[in-house]
């Protein structure tokens, strides 16, 4: 259901979903709905993340607020691009593709080498483990993003994790909702691992009826070339931003 925020004359400017983003409101998939959305959106969502079009973002950013995120929203229709079924079988030893079944301190280790300072994606509050844990934490119970599905994995060398995939089924409809991967990660010493475990998760979904999968890949990560590899394709790119 989406809320609505008017102007002084009672008149409609803005409407979103709203969300909890790292402990703070989060207005998702902003529209503009009329003038003074961004007057509106400053006075009365102080505090507040959100997710809207690159034009509305841009004119809170030169009105105060911080970036967050620039991001390309990607689908996949598994459907209409089936992979081929050889990936569901592929293996490059000594790395071995695994359903995801450890504890989550186990893929910590290589998700922060992944995410290292330099990375699109790094971010500061990533030196605190316990902050990291209790993402993924939250990503494997399903409070974050939804629950999380059985085709999620890892890749292990010597019983070790060096990459990892987690999909969830997000709430909505597609291609904002279903199935999302909201982390796809490999440590930069295993090149071939997010590739590896990317096919063995795609045909592993293809050939239990899956069929629209959904990412968000941050502007700038090379990964979006991997993806588009593999057939995704980008629909909307937004940005988020803190409201001050």
């Amino acid at each position: 259901m989406r809320e609505i925020r008017v102007d002084a004359d009672g008149v409609p400017v803005l409407s979103y979903l709203r969300r909890e983003n790292a402990g703070r409101p989060w207005a998702d998939r902003v529209e503009v709905l009329g003038d003074g959305a961004a007057e509106v959106a400053l006075r009365e969502m102080s505090g507040w993340a959100a997710t809207a079009p690159r034009s509305f973002a841009g004119e809170l950013v030169a009105r105060g607020a911080r970036e967050l995120r620039a991001t390309h929203r990607m689908t996949l229709d598994l459907s209409v691009r089936r992979p081929p079924g050889a990936w569901e079988n592929a293996t490059a030893p000594p790395l071995r593709c695994e359903p995801f079944d450890r504890p989550v301190d186990d893929l910590i280790p290589a998700w922060r080498a992944a995410y290292a300072p330099g990375h699109p994606d790094y971010r500061p509050e990533y030196e605190d483990v316990v902050a990291v844990r209790d993402r993924f934490e939250a990503l494997a119970a399903g409070t974050s993003f939804g629950p999380l599905s059985p085709l999620s994995g890892v890749v292990s060398h010597d019983g070790v994790v060096v990459a990892g995939l987690l999909l969830n089924e997000f709430p909505g409809e597609v291609p904002w909702g279903g199935f999302l991967i909201t982390d796809l990660f490999r440590h930069p010493a295993y090149p071939q691992a997010g590739t590896l475990l990317l096919r063995w998760t795609l045909a592993r979904a293809a050939a239990v009826g899956l069929g629209v999968v959904g990412l968000v890949v941050t502007d700038g990560n090379p990964a979006r070339r991997l993806y588009e590899r593999h057939g995704f394709e980008v629909f909307e790119s937004p940005m988020t931003v803190a409201i001050p």
